[in-house]
């Protein structure tokens, strides 16, 4: 599908106002020039191509200049019931990284992007900005990326460790061997690790002595080397991070979701009567039990973000049944209604994964 034009994108002028008790001054003046300047837009785009979308609209070298926000058509066409008081944003961002992992990036636990045909200096200028934006709006990183390579685009240097990075970057097997080979090398099956050294483009043979030197090595090639155009492109847009994330690794660690920091971060009613207690206690359950990947949708579902950003989820309940009975969010407010009507734990645990594993992401409160 082509995108060569953002007709759906409603510029809104922008209202003054201005004491009429207070004489006019020079600097009043260039106050009034300066907001109708900041042109206030509303961002129209369309669940599902989020990220085509939102890199042509980055493509704009001042957008960032600009005040808006955004507005989401759902794929049968209509306009999603949602104002975007932040929770919009933070669900765009994470729909957004979410497919860019997918469609633009090689590796496993963490990600490095690859060049595509269709991906030159403009568009990966625009995943830069489109970096700085979400830090600068919602605290929120692409966690998923290497940390060396936005530590390289940033800050010009690499401070976290190259080889314990690639480790994560290369298959759960290619993992197994390769700390296999740096505390017994002899005890390796040498042929799989040849065909592994081959699939890297090494080219000299694996010792015990020069293993360790060949490692850091190829995850310098592959982290560092091989995104080196887009690292390029990032460095400019990236600037005006610098002296925020000079610890990219802690902030890595704050950002990623644990049941710990989200059972922290939700307010429950002062006051619960048994049934209230009860559903306490089986989200405490549900979130200790709960992998990463859920503990992330849980925090998209009642965030809109699917990292650890640090908002207050504020918990109320309802006595929906039967048919309507279903955990309700309101992303925008942060806001999570619980039924009170399950018998048993494993009855709201399986709703709940439903909701989250259903991978539908509307933003339907106002």
């Amino acid at each position: 599908m082509e995108y060569s034009s953002l007709d759906d994108t409603l510029p809104l002028s922008t209202e003054l106002s201005i004491e009429s008790s207070m004489p006019p001054s020079m600097d009043m003046f260039q106050e009034q020039a300066n907001q109708r300047e900041r042109v206030k837009k509303i961002i129209v785009l369309h669940r599902g191509q989020i990220l085509r979308e939102l890199i042509l609209v980055f493509s704009e070298e001042n957008i960032m200049e600009n005040d808006f926000h955004f507005q989401v058509i759902l794929p049968d066409g209509k306009l999603e019931n949602a104002v975007d008081d932040g929770g919009v944003m933070r669900d765009i961002l994470s729909e957004f990284w979410n497919d860019f992992y997918e469609q633009c990036t090689m590796g496993n636990g963490f990600k490095v992007p690859y060049l595509r045909h269709d991906f030159g200096k403009q568009e990966w200028e625009s995943v830069g900005r489109i970096i700085t934006f979400g830090w600068q709006k919602e605290k929120y990183l692409p966690v998923k990326l290497s940390p060396v390579l936005l530590e390289q685009a940033v800050l010009g240097f690499v401070v976290s460790d190259l080889v314990d990075s690639f480790l994560k970057y290369v298959s759960e097997s290619e993992r197994v061997i390769f700390e296999s080979c740096r505390s017994d090398f002899e005890g390796v099956d040498q042929e799989e690790l040849l065909e592994i050294m081959d699939i890297h483009n090494c080219r000299r043979l694996p010792t015990a002595d020069n293993f360790e030197q060949i490692l850091k090595e190829i995850a310098h090639q592959k982290l560092i080397q091989e995104p080196a155009f887009v690292i390029e492109q990032w460095n400019n847009t990236l600037a005006p991070l610098r002296s925020e994330l000079k610890g990219i690794a802690a902030v890595y660690e704050e950002l990623q979701p644990t049941s710990r920091k989200i059972m922290r971060s939700m307010t429950y009613p002062s006051t619960q009567n048994a049934q209230e207690k009860q559903m306490v206690k089986y989200v405490s359950a549900y979130l200790r039990e709960s992998d990463t990947q859920h503990l992330s949708l849980f925090l998209r579902f009642c965030t809109g973000s699917d990292l650890f950003t640090g908002k207050s989820i504020t918990v109320s309940f309802t006595q929906l049944q039967g048919f309507q009975r279903r955990p309700v969010a309101h992303t925008c407010g942060c806001y999570l209604e619980l039924p009170v009507s399950y018998d048993h734990y494993p009855d709201f645990r399986n709703e709940m994964n439903k909701v989250l594993d259903s991978n539908v992401w509307v933003m339907d409160i106002v």
